[in-house]
C-alpha cells in the first residue's frame, strides 16, 4: 500500500532499502543512505550488519537517528569494531555501501579527492578516503548523488577515487567492485548501458529524460516513452522513517530545506531531549 504525501527524501531512502542484502555490513555515507540502512533492518533484511561512523559500536539495534548518536547506538551495540577489524570485513566482501560521490562518469568513474587539476585544483575535497579500499573488498559500489547536475554527472572525473569499469574485470586476475546503483534527485541509474556505460532504470515521479539529459555531462541512452517510474513508498516504510528511524526529520538536511538554520534547530532540539532524559 502506497500514501501519495511523501517527500523526495523518503523516496530515495525507500528506493534504496532496496539494495541491502542480508548477512553483510550495511553503510551509508549520506544521511538518507544511512536512514536506508535503517529502513531496510527494520523491514526487509533483519540480518543486516549496521555500525556508527566511527565504527566504534557495532551491531546495534535499530534507532532513531540523531546528531550525537555514537553514544545512542553504543547502548545497544553486540561490540566494537578496531579499524583493522573493519577491513578484514571489507576483504571478505562484506560491506555494501553507500558512497556520497562528488562526480561520477560516463562508465562509473567516481571522485571525492579534488575538482579541477591535481597540480593546481580549484577545489580540495576530503580525499579519496575508503574508495580504494572498498574497491577490492566490495561486489559492487552504490553512489547518492544529492543534486542531479553536469558539474557532478561528468564525461570524465578529474581524479579517479574508484575507476569503474574496469580493464581487470575481464583479466581473470583481480575482481574489483563494479559501479552500481547511482540514485539522485532526479532518478535511478546503474551501468548495464552500452560497453558498461549509465543507463536509466528510473525516473522520479514527475521527471522527464529530457530533464535528466540536459542536467548529466554526457549522452545517456534514451530510454524510450516506457521508462520505469520509481516505486512511491509503502505506508509502512512511511511510518518506520517518520516514527521509527528519523523522527526528528534529520532527512532535511539533504533537502532544499536544508541549511545552518536547520542544523541549529536540531541541534536545540535534540540537546533539550538530553536534558529532559
Amino acid at each position: 500500500m502506497t500514501d501519495t504525501a511523501y517527500t523526495l527524501e523518503e523516496l530515495l531512502i525507500a528506493r534504496m532499502s532496496k539494495e541491502y542484502r542480508g548477512g553483510r555490513l550495511g553503510v551509508g555515507a549520506t544521511i538518507l543512505s544511512d536512514l536506508s540502512a535503517r529502513l531496510a533492518k527494520t523491514l526487509y533484511v533483519p540480518d543486516l550488519f549496521l555500525t556508527t561512523s566511527s565504527r566504534a559500536a557495532a551491531d546495534p539495534e535499530v534507532h532513531a537517528k540523531a546528531l550525537s548518536e555514537e553514544w545512542t547506538l553504543d547502548a545497544t551495540a553486540k561490540m566494537s569494531l578496531d579499524w583493522e577489524q573493519m577491513f578484514r570485513m571489507i576483504a571478505q566482501h562484506k560491506l555494501q555501501i553507500w558512497i556520497g560521490a562528488v562526480q561520477l562518469d560516463r562508465t562509473g568513474g567516481s571522485n571525492i579527492s579534488v575538482i579541477g587539476d591535481w597540480q593546481r585544483p580549484r577545489a580540495q575535497l576530503i580525499g579519496a578516503r575508503g574508495i580504494p579500499d572498498d574497491l577490492w573488498g566490495c561486489e559492487r559500489l552504490n553512489y547518492h548523488i544529492r543534486t542531479h547536475s553536469p558539474k557532478s554527472f561528468v564525461e570524465k572525473v578529474d581524479f579517479i577515487c574508484g575507476f569503474g569499469r574496469s580493464p581487470l574485470e575481464s583479466s581473470g586476475s583481480a575482481h574489483p567492485a563494479r559501479p552500481g546503483v547511482v540514485i539522485s534527485d532526479l532518478g535511478v541509474f546503474d551501468y548495464g548501458g552500452p560497453e558498461g556505460t549509465m543507463q536509466v532504470v528510473s525516473l522520479h515521479p514527475g521527471v522527464s529524460f529530457a530533464t535528466v539529459q540536459e542536467r548529466t555531462g554526457f549522452d545517456l541512452p534514451d530510454p524510450g516513452p516506457d521508462v520505469a517510474v520509481t516505486a512511491a513508498p509503502t505506508s509502512e516504510e512511511l511510518r518506520v522513517i517518520r516514527e521509527v528511524i528519523d523522527p526528528e526529520g534529520l532527512r532535511r538536511l539533504e533537502s532544499t530545506e536544508g541549511g545552518p538554520k536547520l542544523m541549529l534547530e536540531l541541534w536545540e532540539r535534540e540537546l533539550a531531549g538530553q536534558a529532559v532524559a
